[in-house]
């Protein structure tokens, strides 16, 4: 411990922190986690001045780049705010009252049935296996490019993956004939284990390996979801604009999904309803899809409030956290406290690739085994080879290299297609972006509304260019706020990226002089 190097009391709620050296755990992750930890715990309260970096570098013995890593990681979060000349203060926008609450709180009270057991009975699963809520997902044939299409917001570059290194050890996996056989529903252990690591040191979750279970990918995550915790006639909360594919799983549930506005940092926190009749909130706070918006640390943690207080689940879906290009990734709200109340859901699809169909569920402990039983009656065990596979390119470090050259790929991409819009679209629409993912979305200009161009129209023609964007109307629950267009820039060359937006500009010219 490092106490007898800090001079003033208003440290002392850091006295019993050391680096512990030995630990797999970087050490500018434990500066972090130990900060941000005495933050929620409401032991660093509101306005406190922090120790200067020389100062936590020389009592901690670790280097200053170390400490200004850790202090700049909470200030991208919002957990501290620079004072000029004053030095790093913790934040005063974060609710008092959340903070002083244990984080041990107990599961969330609902009308529904309490425990595994009766959840399982209740939700008759065997009934809503693939015939119903399954079948009703898979999606409708589309046209879609060879290969690595432009535009299609999700695809990830795909010539960019290490497909060499890849198959060497999906090669070695193979010829593991424990791997041939049945494994757990739940999923491959070595892969729990492996993620659950890095899921708490990367994106902040407090979970353990048994509170893991992987998937079919993520749609199959938030259909285990809504098989266990809604009734067909419940109503849920969803963003607006928001992800379809999540919307039409609660439709096909028989759940009633009922808009909230979207604004420029995600979820409009004043627009949650006061006197709730809803069952879940659905919720992408790390990087809104689609309009981009990044939920700050205050509305996070007033959304986790404001859900514990009106029994409500949090469904978090975390689909591309780990593109974050002007700072490092943003924590999960998982990780805030309420654990007990937020159903996680990840995939390997935008990191890795979407053929591989592998995603996954964090969940309370209580409802593992439910969740367990739910996936096994829809689709059983998740190949085991690929599972394997994955497990040993993260413990490999070749996970943690790929996201970081791919950060830098999508990073160059992102200012490719914003230079692009400016220099052919800027009188005709205007592009919404917050330094993260792998998209952007163009809104139209009130002129073009006034011409009565449908963003549809604009998909339908880009279509039979081999360019696949999605109509920023189709993502609303009813009347669009705005008429615009989805734009994935990942799946697009950077040196084809001009061409093709020049290609897109023709087809508005050419919609609109026929209109």
């Amino acid at each position: 411990m490092y106490g007898a190097n800090l001079k003033t009391t208003e440290h002392d709620s850091l006295r019993d922190f050391e680096c512990d050296k030995k630990s797999r755990t970087p050490l500018q992750l434990q500066i972090y986690l130990a900060i941000k930890e005495r933050i929620l715990a409401g032991r660093l309260v509101p306005q406190t001045r922090l120790p200067s970096s020389r100062e936590l570098s020389i009592a901690l013995a670790v280097s200053r780049n170390t400490v200004t890593g850790a202090l700049e990681q909470l200030k991208s979060e919002g957990y501290i705010k620079t004072k000029p000349g004053a030095g790093h203060y913790v934040s005063d926008e974060l609710p008092d009252h959340f903070l002083k609450v244990s984080t041990t709180t107990k599961p969330i009270t609902t009308t529904k049935p309490s425990t595994p057991q009766t959840i399982i009975k209740s939700r008759k699963i065997s009934e809503l296996s693939l015939s119903s809520l399954g079948q009703s997902l898979i999606p409708k044939p589309r046209l879609r490019g060879l290969g690595n299409s432009s535009f299609e917001p999700g695809v990830p570059d795909l010539k960019a993956f290490p497909l060499k290194k890849w198959n060497q050890i999906y090669h070695r996996q193979g010829q593991r004939q424990s791997l041939l056989g049945y494994d757990s529903f739940q999923g491959y252990q070595p892969l729990r284990d492996v993620l659950s690591d890095y899921l708490r040191s990367s994106r902040g979750l407090v979970c353990t390996p048994e509170q893991i279970i992987i998937t079919t990918g993520a749609q199959q995550a938030s259909s285990i979801a809504i098989q266990i915790l809604l009734e067909q006639g419940d109503e849920v909360y969803v963003e607006n604009p928001g992800y379809v594919g999540m919307r039409k799983a609660f439709e096909a549930q028989g759940v009633k999904p009922i808009g909230i506005d979207v604004g420029d940092q995600g979820i409009d926190v004043n627009k949650l309803p006061k006197q709730p009749t809803g069952k879940l909130l659905c919720i992408t706070p790390t990087h809104q899809y689609p309009m981009g918006g990044i939920v700050p640390l205050a509305n996070r943690l007033k959304i986790l409030q404001w859900a514990v207080d009106n029994h409500i689940w949090v469904l978090e879906d975390d689909y591309d956290s780990e593109y974050h290009y002007d700072h490092k990734p943003i924590a999960a709200m998982q990780g805030l406290g309420f654990q007990d109340h937020v159903i996680y859901i990840g995939s390997f699809s935008k990191v890795l690739y979407p053929g591989l169909r592998l995603g996954y569920l964090v969940v309370p402990e209580y409802l593992v085994n439910p969740c367990v039983e739910a996936k096994n009656h829809m689709t059983g065990q998740t190949p085991n080879i690929e599972q394997a596979t994955v497990a040993e390119f993260i413990e490999s470090g070749q996970f943690l290299r790929h996201l970081r050259k791919m950060r830098l790929i999508y990073e160059e991409k992102l200012k490719a297609i914003l230079r692009s819009c400016q220099k052919h679209l800027s009188d005709i629409a205007s592009p919404q972006y917050t330094g993260a993912g792998m998209h952007i979305v163009l809104t139209f200009n009130a002129t073009l509304n006034d011409r009565s161009l449908k963003d549809i129209d604009v998909v339908n023609a880009l279509n039979k260019k081999r360019l696949f964007a999605s109509a920023l109307s189709t993502y609303y629950l009813k009347r669009p706020q705005h008429q615009g267009l989805v734009l994935g820039f990942a799946n697009t060359d950077v040196r084809d990226m001009d061409k093709k937006i020049k290609m897109l500009r023709q087809v508005v010219n050419s919609l609109l002089s026929h209109g």
